[in-house]
């Protein structure tokens, strides 16, 4: 079946009902952001899907024409496995009846997509998702309908703010379609999407923390999966930051271990120990990252869990040295060349994000404490500059009995002549 006539079945579908106006305006329903052009322009590429366009952010942008053409191939394969036309039409009334919702979850007005072309474009993305995660999952047969180049690009593409459709409609579609297929027992979206975005080491069995289970989007699930066994502890507005680098803590006696704990935000300081979950680090993270980041920034700015995490690793890495005493620790472990490259990264992270609450303050209070006491300090200068390989300390104390010995041997030569 050609493309360009499935598209004329579709769109002929979606014609032949009148759209329902009468639901009412949900503001709060709004989780669906463009990104600030405060932060975008520190980097816009982070923020811009870079090969396929999902949802009406950036929708008929010239620069992604090509994989809409992608789309329909995918859908004409979707329609071909047991979704008839009555089917199809199912998913259009799904849709339709959830229109003004799902408009709702975006923080721009859309008014100049008609609902015939919106109704279209949701479905379209919802089907190329809900396929896309299916054959990333298949670990038999592999993906059959995208080239292994794509995989990354497209992973990484959904992940973005801009590029989110409301997760309801997504999962209301895929199971409306296993239950067309008869595809049972199948595989909850939810945990579907959970493995497919398991790169970050996410659990493998998606438990039953509320949080998890109302993610608004994938942006927001991967947030909400980051959280997921975070200590709870009370966000104050001290905001009180950590003024010195880990090679000047270690300079104060710190010393640094990995903690292990499941959760990356879990930090802990006790008795002159800072203790960091591990954390990994490659080329795709800082997009990943910088997405959460705008997420929390625009939707939860009194929960900013991760960009407390990034601003207390900001405040402690300032220069290569100090990467290589965490990588030389086991708390980064990173791909990115060299040291150099991941301060620089991490530090830029930080730029022009606002200060919300705080989420580590007491933290930061006693770390600042600690290399503040003169006689950490002195201790670690002892323990450093003096003492800091057995056998060197060893030797010096051998040298100090031998230079005594040698005293007394001369002074009672010294005796013995008079």
């Amino acid at each position: 079946m050609r493309v360009d006539k499935v598209r004329g079945s579709l769109l002929g579908t979606i014609s032949i009902q009148r759209v329902s106006t009468d639901l009412p305006q949900v503001l709060s329903d709004c989780c669906i952001y463009k990104v600030p052009n405060l932060l975008r322009n520190v980097k816009p590429e982070a923020y811009t899907p870079q090969l396929i366009s999902i949802g009406p952010l950036h929708h008929g942008n010239a620069k992604l024409e090509i994989m809409e053409s992608k789309k329909w191939i995918c859908f004409s394969e979707f329609k071909r496995n047991r979704m008839s036309d009555e089917r199809i039409m199912d998913l259009v009334n799904i849709i339709r009846n959830k229109e003004k919702n799902i408009r709702q979850y975006y923080s721009k007005n859309f008014n100049e997509i008609g609902s015939r072309d919106f109704i279209e474009m949701i479905l379209l993305d919802a089907v190329f998702i809900i396929e896309f995660i299916k054959e990333s999952n298949d670990v038999e047969d592999g993906p059959k309908n995208f080239e292994p180049w794509m995989m990354s690009d497209i992973k990484e593409d959904l992940e973005l703010l801009e590029n989110q459709l409301p997760f309801f409609i997504i999962e209301e579609i895929y199971d409306e379609v296993n239950r067309a297929r008869q595809e049972l027992p199948s595989i909850p979206l939810l945990r579907l999407a959970t493995f497919h975005f398991g790169k970050y080491a996410f659990p493998e069995v998606v438990n039953t923390d509320p949080k998890v289970e109302g993610s608004r989007h994938f942006t927001d699930l991967l947030r909400n999966l980051m959280l997921d066994g975070v200590t709870e502890r009370s966000f104050t507005f001290d905001t009180i930051k950590l003024k010195y680098s880990a090679v000047m803590l270690r300079k104060a006696g710190v010393r640094f271990r990995v903690a292990k704990e499941k959760c990356m935000l879990n930090i802990r300081f006790e008795k002159g120990v800072l203790e960091i979950p591990r954390v990994e680090i490659d080329y795709s993270s800082e997009r990943f990252v910088r997405n959460i980041m705008a997420l929390e920034q625009c939707y939860k700015p009194f929960e900013a869990y991760i960009c407390n995490y990034i601003k207390f690793l900001d405040n402690l890495i300032n220069s290569a040295e100090d990467v290589d005493l965490l990588v030389g620790k086991g708390i980064i472990l990173h791909w990115l060349g060299d040291d150099a490259a991941l301060s620089n990264m991490i530090n830029k992270l930080n730029e022009n994000i606002g200060d919300t609450s705080a989420y580590y303050d007491d933290i930061c209070k006693n770390m600042n404490l600690h290399y503040e006491n003169r006689w950490n300090r002195l201790k670690a200068t002892l323990e450093l500059g003096y003492f800091a390989h057995v056998w060197r300390g060893t030797g010096t104390v051998v040298a100090a009995i031998l230079l005594i010995l040698t005293l007394i041997q001369t002074i009672t030569s010294v005796k013995s002549v008079f």
